[in-house]
C-alpha cells in the first residue's frame, strides 16, 4: 500500500500548500472567478495536485502511458470517452427520472426551455470534462495503475473508492464572517473540512453513492485499460447534476425524501441502488465480452 499512502500524503500536502498561499492569491481568485475563500482553497489545491502529479508519478516509477491509464487502443480515445459519456448520462439520468417520478424533485416553474437546457448541459459538459480529467488521472489513472502492480482489482477498487468519497466530504468549510483571511484561518478552513469526517452519519447515504461510483470507474479503467471511459462517465454525471440543479427543485416534504442525501439532494440511497445496478450490468457485459 506504499503507493496509496504516498498519494494520500501528496493530496494533503497540496491542500496545505494551497492554504499557505491563499491569503496572497485570494484577491486574484475573487477578481477573476468570483471564488469564495473556501472554494478557492479547494480548487487551487486540486490544481496543484494535477500539475504536480507527473512529478509524483515519476518518483514512484509510474512512467509509461499504460500504467498511467493514458494508453489508446485501435479505437483511439474519442470512442471510449463518448461511450462513457452515454453511460454516465444513462445512469444518473435514470436517477433523476426516478426522483422526478416520485415527486422528490420537480420541475422549477418557468425554467424549462431549449436555451436553459442547452446552457445547463453545455456548462455541465465543460466542467465535467475538466473535473473528470483531473480526478480520473489522479484516482483511476496514476493511483490505480500504481496499486495494481501489487494489489488485486477489488482491494484496489475499494480503497480508491473510499479515498475518492472521503475527498468529497472534507472540502474546506467557509471562512466565518468578519474573519480576516490569514494562513491561520486558511488552515482552519482545512481543519473544518477534516472535522466533517466525525459527522459521517449525516452523509452516509451520499458517501455510499460516491464509493459505488468510484468502484464503477475503477472497473471501467480495468476493463478498457485507460481512463477515457471513466472521464466520459464522470462528465455525464456532472451534466445531469448541473441540469437537475438548474431546472428542478427539491420537495423536502416528500414522503420519499429519505432516498436522497443533503450533500446535493441527488445522491443518496436511491442513487446508490441505481449505480450499483450499473456496476453489475457493466461487470456482466465486460465478462461476456471477454469470454467471447
Amino acid at each position: 500500500m506504499r503507493v496509496f499512502l504516498a498519494f494520500v500524503l501528496y493530496l494533503v500536502a497540496c491542500m496545505a500548500t494551497s492554504a499557505l498561499l491563499l491569503p496572497w492569491l485570494q484577491p486574484l481568485f475573487h477578481a477573476t472567478f468570483g471564488a469564495t475563500p473556501d472554494r478557492a482553497l479547494y480548487r487551487f489545491g486540486m490544481l496543484l495536485m494535477f500539475l504536480g502529479l507527473p512529478l509524483l508519478a515519476r518518483a514512484l516509477d509510474l512512467r509509461d502511458r499504460q500504467t498511467l491509464g493514458l494508453a489508446t487502443g485501435p479505437e483511439g480515445w474519442r470512442r471510449p470517452l463518448g461511450l462513457g459519456l452515454l453511460w454516465g448520462l444513462g445512469m444518473l439520468g435514470a436517477v433523476l427520472g426516478l426522483l422526478m417520478a416520485s415527486g422528490i424533485r420537480y420541475l422549477a416553474p418557468g425554467t424549462l426551455s431549449a436555451g436553459s437546457l442547452f446552457s445547463a448541459a453545455l456548462a455541465g459538459l465543460g466542467s465535467g470534462l475538466a473535473v473528470g480529467l483531473i480526478e480520473e488521472f489522479f484516482f483511476r489513472g496514476a493511483l490505480q495503475g500504481g496499486m495494481r502492480r501489487s494489489q488485486g482489482l477489488w482491494p484496489t477498487a475499494l480503497a480508491i473508492g473510499l479515498f475518492y468519497a472521503v475527498v468529497h466530504f472534507i472540502r474546506p468549510t467557509p471562512l466565518p464572517p468578519e474573519t480576516p483571511l490569514t494562513v491561520t484561518s486558511a488552515l482552519g478552513m482545512l481543519g473544518g473540512g477534516l472535522a466533517q469526517l466525525t459527522q459521517f452519519g449525516e452523509y452516509a447515504d451520499s458517501f455510499a453513492t460516491l464509493v459505488i461510483a468510484g468502484i464503477f470507474l475503477s472497473l471501467t479503467r480495468e476493463r478498457t485499460g485507460a481512463i477515457w471511459f471513466a472521464i466520459g462517465a464522470h462528465a455525464g454525471w456532472v451534466m445531469v447534476i448541473r441540469i437537475a440543479k438548474r431546472l428542478t427543485n427539491t420537495d423536502h416534504q416528500s414522503p420519499w425524501i429519505g432516498l436522497i442525501g443533503d450533500y446535493d439532494n441527488i445522491t443518496g440511497w436511491l442513487a446508490s441502488g441505481v449505480l450499483l445496478a450499473g456496476v453489475l450490468l457493466y461487470a456482466r457485459r465486460a465478462s461476456a465480452t471477454s469470454s467471447t
